[in-house]
């Protein structure tokens, strides 16, 4: 009789693997918002649609905004391309069908609540749809991963990146 023996390397070898495909699964599921309530698909003709972030709720590395603004004095100067940063990324992913950006005129707006960024500069953030203020659909969930090295400003522009990149695939998903 011949008993099968796994060795101690090939034993790691699969819990990496495990471990791996298990984060993989995880991570999969965090960067995708769920429509809670609504619809986006009325977005899904319009050229352009205005643009806002809302960071009147964030918490900021454990601080609201004014608070990390006295914390990191750059912020001030940083905010304004780390906020161009999520818009061009979103519109990059989306083929600008439709277009963000700053159109007061437009039929609809879009807000990007971020409820947190943490200090690897990982985003997490709600998205609103609005008609002249009023709430057509709310997606709650979106996650932006951060960088891993650098100033924590830095981070943070990773993550503004990465939040469009998710924001447009959202969208993607969610107008057509």
């Amino acid at each position: 009789m011949t008993s099968a023996t796994i060795s101690e390397n090939q034993l790691i070898s699969i819990m990496r693997k495990t471990v791996i495909l298990l984060l993989s699964i995880v991570i999969n599921f965090a960067a995708n918002a769920q429509t809670v309530s609504g619809s986006f698909r009325s977005i899904a003709n319009e050229p352009r649609v205005g643009f806002m972030v809302d960071l009147s709720v964030a918490d900021i590395m454990g601080m609201t905004e004014e608070q990390f603004a006295e914390y990191e004095p750059d912020w001030k100067k940083d905010k304004y391309e780390i906020l161009s940063l999520i818009s061009s990324s979103a519109n990059k992913e989306t083929n600008n069908a439709p277009r963000l950006g700053n159109y007061k005129d437009a039929n609809y707006d879009l807000k990007l609540v971020i409820r947190s960024i943490d200090v690897k500069g990982n985003y997490d953030c709600d998205i609103v749809l609005l008609k002249r203020d009023e709430v057509l659909a709310k997606g709650v969930g979106l996650y932006g991963k951060g960088g891993k090295f650098g100033t924590k400003l830095n981070l943070m522009k990773d993550g503004a990146e990465n939040i469009g990149k998710m924001l447009g695939r959202f969208l993607n998903k969610n107008i057509r």
